[in-house]
């Protein structure tokens, strides 16, 4: 592949109007040799990235072709190569230089291709950077010792699948759609994919990522269970028996980016037909349709290809399960969740990220989104498990609101409530638990049985004594 490229005004514009983020970093040919290694090393800490030099910003040079303002020569660009060949430990990388077509003088842009490590690298000067949004951010010594354990993992997305046909694949529509999408000048498949080093360079064995990413159906091509599969429970209780299961039961296979917007649209149907009692009455319960795309996007997305299983999504009567196969990568935990930041499959989710309708285009963002979604819908965090096995994540409707409030409030809206509603309303696990409510609420005064005589779940349940005197109090 040449090293020398040259492209055309639409892709000029696009890398220099491109936002800086956590895979695309540009700076002024204009530096010195020595500054780019902080870029180089952050990208080579995190999840890598592409990093142009001659390319000048846009608070500068407000027109974005004449931003690119690179060199006469690619031999002016020598010190800058020297400047990252000379680390140590070395960084993967590979260059290219692009120059505009069609302009009567040349001037070179260096590109640079900075690939993630499974080492930890610092800058001549010793500093040990990351990549974060568009920012290189220094690390303390106590987040190096982090770092140095989450790299001792190996992602299965980068294995090499020697048995796997490539043509299929690469002459396939998924891989053509998405060629299409980008703003490259050569969208020859067979080019980008090894750039990409999705395809070995001698035997054109395609990569893990390369099959979930493009291939029609990558669970017949691995093979490999890699599907996603959505299941319904007529039931609230922890423990399920397998009467509770519907025939409400879905797998939905796919090349990575369909499987996804598949996969929601198939969720939310399901969701719709699992009909509950709410405060509006018996309704198909409603979910923060973000928090459940984010979960949906992190389960694929950041699952371990390494273990034969699928994505299994469980919808119950008060809650909604999603199970990704393996554990939490790395150094993230259940409790540092929503500030960690690792990719078990950072090619996945870089590649992922090009699309212009990118599921994952708020890097990092995820959890953090699932959690505010769901507070502000009124209902309670979402919870986390790491079985050493499989990753759980739980959203369950259950209200913000304290109990009383919840139930008093149905009953003024419906005239009374019986154990099943409260079952639905609070979004409990248990008959035992709503039992357990409706004792103390009557302690209280706050409800009363309606008719003594009745027994279980016949029981209904009306404003207590408490509550009418008020009520009858505020009324004279």
């Amino acid at each position: 592949m040449s090293k020398i490229v040259g492209i055309a005004d639409a892709e000029v514009i696009h890398f220099c109007e491109r936002a800086e983020s956590d895979y695309f970093d540009r700076k002024s040919a204009r530096i010195k040799p020595r500054d780019i290694q902080d870029s180089a090393v952050a990208f080579a800490n995190a999840e890598g990235g592409t990093l142009l030099i001659g390319v000048e910003d846009s608070g500068k040079v407000p027109v974005p072709l004449d931003r690119w303002v690179g060199k006469p020569s690619i031999e002016d660009f020598n010190a800058f190569i020297a400047a990252l060949a000379g680390l140590n430990p070395g960084i993967d990388f590979s260059h290219r230089f692009l120059y505009r077509e069609g302009q009567l003088t040349q001037s070179y842009v260096l590109e640079l291709e900075i690939r993630r490590s499974l080492k930890v690298h610092e800058t001549a000067a010793g500093d040990v950077l990351i990549r974060k949004g568009a920012q290189n951010l220094r690390l303390t010594a106590s987040k190096v010792q982090d770092l140095m354990r989450a790299k001792g993992m190996v992602s299965e997305e980068d294995n090499w699948l020697t048995e796997v046909i490539p043509d299929p694949i690469i002459e396939g529509a998924a891989l053509s759609t998405f060629l299409q999408s980008l703003s490259i000048t050569n969208k020859d498949p067979i080019s980008y994919t090894l750039k990409e080093q999705l395809i070995h360079a001698d035997s054109f064995a395609p990569t893990v990522a390369c099959v979930v990413l493009f291939a029609e159906n990558p669970s017949s091509v691995m093979p490999r269970q890699c599907a996603v599969k959505i299941v319904r429970y007529d039931s609230s209780h922890e423990e399920i028996e397998r009467d509770s299961l519907t025939k409400d039961q879905h797998s939905i296979e796919g090349s990575l980016r369909d499987q996804i917007e598949e996969a929601f649209l198939t969720l939310k149907a399901v969701i719709s037909r699992s009909v509950c009692w709410t405060l509006d009455g018996l309704l198909a319960p409603t979910y923060p349709d973000e928090a459940l795309y984010e979960l949906l996007v992190n389960a694929v997305l950041h699952r371990d290809y390494g273990v034969s299983d699928n994505v299994l999504i469980s919808v119950y009567r008060n809650r909604v399960e999603f199970r990704s196969p393996g554990r939490l990568p790395g150094y993230v935990t259940t409790q540092n969740i929503a500030e960690s930041r690792f990719s078990r499959n950072p090619k996945l989710v870089r590649l992922l990220s090009k699309y212009p309708d990118a599921p994952n285009k708020d890097l990092g963002e995820g959890i953090n989104t699932v959690v505010e979604r769901m507070r502000r819908a009124g209902f309670v965090d979402p919870s986390f498990k790491d079985d050493g096995a499989n990753v759980y994540v739980t959203l369950r409707r259950e209200p913000k609101v304290d109990v009383a409030s919840t139930i008093t409030t149905f009953i003024s809206r419906h005239g009374s409530i019986n154990n099943r509603q409260a079952l639905d309303l609070l979004a409990f696990d248990s008959a035992e638990q709503v039992t357990g409510v409706f004792s103390r609420l009557r302690e209280q005064g706050l409800i009363a049985r309606q008719d003594e005589s009745q027994t279980g779940i016949r029981v209904r349940w009306g404003l207590g004594t408490a509550l009418r005197d008020s009520s009858h109090s505020a009324a004279r």
